[in-house]
């Protein structure tokens, strides 16, 4: 695909088509990273940490939450 650059209010900037934001996951929320590397623009989607509640929904199953359990008194020397 080619592109330019064009004028975009005080900055410049280039449009990305939508097929290619789709197929790469990038919505207008997605934090993104700029590099140089050598005579070369890289852009690439910044690594988020997923909450609990985000990897709990991807696996499909519940999140069960039990009671505290009574071990009993301590037989050695653990300090609890």
């Amino acid at each position: 695909m080619d592109a330019s650059i064009k004028k975009w209010g005080n900055s410049q900037g280039i449009r990305i088509p939508k097929e290619y934001l789709k197929t790469l996951g990038i919505t207008s929320e997605t934090p993104l990273s700029i590099e140089i590397a050598g005579n070369t623009i890289v852009i690439h989607k910044k690594y988020s940490h997923k909450t609990l509640e985000e990897r709990v929904s991807e696996s499909g199953m519940p999140l069960i939450f039990s009671e505290e359990t009574d071990w009993g008194k301590p037989q050695g020397s653990e300090v609890w």
